[in-house]
């Protein structure tokens, strides 16, 4: 009486053990895609806006490059970032739920009913192959991403190249300023040295 007593806890005590394992699964890869899609709705929301900032402060009368330019930096740096986190969740998913198709197999095939473990494990396939085509479709937009975010790179270099083009082009302006002051400076010179010779002669 007592061994089956015992026998009873301890299989009881195997399927609480079994069940808190797959649940634990489950909560793990609900919580990766959880934290995946906040993140990926900050970058998004993100990129959006540091491009339509950009693009304004840009289309207005004289823009300030330079201003712009560390703002795009600025927002741009942040974004980077965010793109990193996203990336890092992205992986954590495919672990997590390569992690937890595992456990599902491994549940189906405790199965002891042939019949009934065939149809689960025939379940889990056709759920994988569903998540696979899922997972890959977002990863094939994760790149997509990873295009934007190098060409946002590379429009943060034209726009400081032009920042300092535009600063080069003030000091050719102040150089220019400067050039015509130093041309009345240097024909007051002349007058004056003339004025002198004149004085001398006198």
């Amino acid at each position: 009486m007592l061994s089956l007593l015992l026998v009873a806890l301890t299989l009881t005590s195997c399927n609480w053990k079994t069940t808190k394992n797959a649940l634990k699964h489950g909560e793990n890869l609900k919580k990766a895609i959880d934290s995946f899609d906040g993140n990926r709705a900050k970058l998004s929301a993100g990129i959006i806006t540091s491009l339509e900032d950009a693009s304004n402060a840009l289309t207005q009368d004289s823009p300030d490059l330079p201003k712009v330019s560390k703002d795009f930096e600025k927002e741009w740096t942040s974004i980077q970032n965010r793109y990193g986190k996203l990336k890092n969740d992205f992986n954590k998913v495919g672990t997590t739920s390569e992690d937890y198709f595992n456990k599902l197999d491994e549940l189906s095939n405790n199965i002891t009913n042939e019949e009934l473990r065939r149809q689960e494990l025939g379940k889990n396939k056709e759920l994988r192959v569903r998540w696979e085509q899922t997972y890959n479709e977002a990863a094939v937009n994760i790149e997509k991403v990873t295009k934007v975010l190098q060409e946002g790179n590379d429009f943060h270099m034209v726009l400081v190249a032009s920042s300092i083009r535009q600063k080069l082009e003030q000091n050719t302006d102040e150089l220019k300023r400067i050039s015509e002051q130093a041309k009345i400076l240097l024909k007051d010179l002349e007058a004056f040295s003339q004025a002198g010779r004149e004085l001398v002669e006198g």
